[in-house]
């Protein structure tokens, strides 16, 4: 939770074992994203910023997992407090939308030590499950650049490839040697579900995805890294 003046309420032991307030801008999370279903599980692990929002947060899981953004998302999790589903995602601008924008939420203000968990759910047709776990509430190292990712294992499963179980039998039919021609020249090139390589990881700026892809800003340009 986040108190009224910006500092959150996740808590770090100072010496002395008192309990103090980190504020948000000095604060990094540390969190875990797991592939629901996926075996051998795909996971990554990556620290952001104290005071990024959900919006944020879903740009840097769609790079870090090497997602395209190409389809709605939305994270569910326990609010800290009264402990009743939250719900943020897409706020359609030109639509009734009963969820609240996740850009207009620190994500600090749902996170706690003690309610460490959400859902992100991105693609609606293909259903991909992710489950996003605070793992730890740190100070700011200011030498390090944010967000980073720190650890993972596995490929993304390619976009539009039917969901958790048809990738099941991709990564099936990849190890047996039998996946078919059709199949093969639709992948990637050189797809291998085994690689993946933390530093290789470049995040994109959540501020020019928003404006690009929800505002029509033209000058955010088409590359969302801002090159």
């Amino acid at each position: 939770m986040t108190t009224p003046d910006g500092r959150s309420q996740l808590r770090q032991r100072g010496r002395g074992r008192h309990e103090i307030l980190i504020p948000t801008q000095a604060l990094i999370l540390r969190l875990r994203i797991e592939l629901q279903e996926s075996d051998p599980l795909v996971w990554r692990e990556i620290e952001v910023p104290g005071d990024y929002t959900f919006w944020d947060l879903h740009v840097a899981i769609q790079d870090a997992m090497g997602w395209l953004d190409y389809h709605l998302h939305r994270f569910t999790i326990p609010h800290p407090r009264t402990k009743q589903e939250r719900v943020f995602g897409i706020h359609n601008l030109s639509q009734d939308c009963d969820d609240p924008p996740g850009w207009a939420y620190q994500i600090a203000s749902m996170f706690t030590l003690r309610n460490d968990t959400a859902l992100y759910l991105y693609d609606f047709g293909d259903d991909w499950q992710h489950t996003v776990r605070l793992v730890d509430a740190m100070r700011r190292d200011f030498k390090l650049h944010y967000p980073r990712c720190v650890g993972g294992e596995r490929a993304c499963p390619p976009e539009d490839c039917g969901g958790i179980h048809a990738f099941g039998e991709i990564v099936a039919d990849l190890a047996a040697r039998k996946l078919d021609k059709e199949t093969r020249a639709w992948l990637p090139k050189g797809y291998d579900p085994a690689r993946f390589e933390p530093s290789a990881v470049r995040f994109s700026d959540p501020a020019r995805r928003l404006a690009y892809s929800w505002y029509g800003d033209a000058e955010a340009g088409d590359d969302p890294f801002g090159e």
